[in-house]
């Protein structure tokens, strides 16, 4: 019997919903209970990541990128030569073993939509990874599956990392249910005055929008975390932006959205919650933030937790102190 070498590629989109867990496309037909993450075979002279791309767009509709190579599977079966799909390079008159070799890759949506998806499959759809690991048909892509979101956890490290206790404040993942107020806080003058920013000009409906497309996005350069008070009232934000892998460094923001909370130490104990998990648990050794020259209570608050002056500029007219904080000395301090 005549052996060939065949390959396909494939993808597992995977996000995180609203309560950040993760859930992943699957396509489905459902005569045949049959659900697959979606894959097929090269066009002409693809590569293999131009046939995962172009077979996952086809299969869900979704728009998608690379985020990581994530396995190979490996299979044998038998093509009988009477089969409306042996290739013309195979011998007709005869039956054909295929060794094939199925490789995947992690990806996440960057647009389209399920209603998109071609004619392969009735059906495409997120699925929360629990249930798609049971629901998957093929045992091996259930494994595949798992070794994807294991990834995507990794690189989705600081919004994972659901509740951070600190002495006044726990700092939580963002979700839906913060939109309002974080929309209060972004078009209040005073507090955009103390950001050295603009009040936010965006009705409400636009912005709910934004913020639900934004909250399914997996930024691997921007963390952020919601601050709570020992009641679980949500009382503001922080964040670390622009991070820098080669560098260990990535730029840091709070802000206390509900005056009440203001001058009380709230901000200084999330501010040091959050250095004591980045120091603690990831790479980054070096942590950076810019404020208003006249805003003395942030610099107090900052200092409070342990970040030091280092310079001053200016931009846009407006003086700004520049702020660090080293993991080496936040170590010293905190042993």
């Amino acid at each position: 019997m005549k052996t060939v070498t065949r390959w396909s590629a494939g993808g597992v989109v995977a996000r995180a919903n609203d309560e950040n867990r993760i859930e992943i496309a699957l396509v489905g037909r459902l005569g045949d209970n049959l659900w697959a993450l979606p894959k097929g075979t090269p066009d002409y002279d693809e590569t293999i990541e131009e046939t995962a791309i172009r077979e996952v767009q086809e299969e869900t509709g979704l728009d998608v990128k690379l985020l990581s190579s994530v396995d190979e599977t490996r299979y044998s079966f038998v093509r009988s030569k009477h089969s409306r799909l042996m290739s013309e390079r195979d011998n007709p008159r005869a039956n054909v073993k295929v060794n094939k070799t199925v490789y995947w890759y992690l990806m996440e949506a960057c647009g389209g939509g399920f209603e998109h998806h071609d004619h392969e499959y009735d059906i495409a759809c997120w699925v929360e990874l629990d249930k798609a690991l049971k629901q998957l048909t093929h045992y091996s892509e259930a494994k595949v599956a798992k070794s994807a979101a294991r990834i995507f956890r990794k690189l989705n490290t600081f919004q994972d990392a659901v509740r951070l206790k600190g002495r006044l404040t726990t700092l939580r993942s963002k979700r839906m249910s913060d939109a309002w107020n974080d929309y209060v806080w972004r078009t209040d003058p005073e507090l955009s005055e103390l950001d050295a920013a603009e009040p936010l000009g965006l009705a409400y409906v636009d912005f709910e929008r934004f913020y639900r497309e934004d909250l399914k996005k997996s930024n691997r350069k921007s963390f952020k975390f919601a601050i709570e008070d020992q009641n679980g009232v949500h009382i503001g934000n922080c964040m670390c932006y622009d991070y820098n892998r080669r560098r260990t460094q990535a730029e840091f923001g709070i802000m206390i959205g509900d005056p009440e909370y203001w001058g009380k130490g709230y901000g200084s104990d999330a501010t040091k919650t959050l250095l004591s998990h980045i120091f603690t648990n990831t790479d980054i050794r070096r942590l950076y933030l810019h404020t208003l020259s006249t805003n003395r209570r942030a610099q107090r608050s900052f200092e409070n937790a342990g970040f030091r002056k280092y310079d001053h500029i200016w931009r846009e007219g407006k003086s700004f102190v520049q702020m660090e904080v080293l993991a080496y000395d936040w170590a010293r301090d905190n042993a």
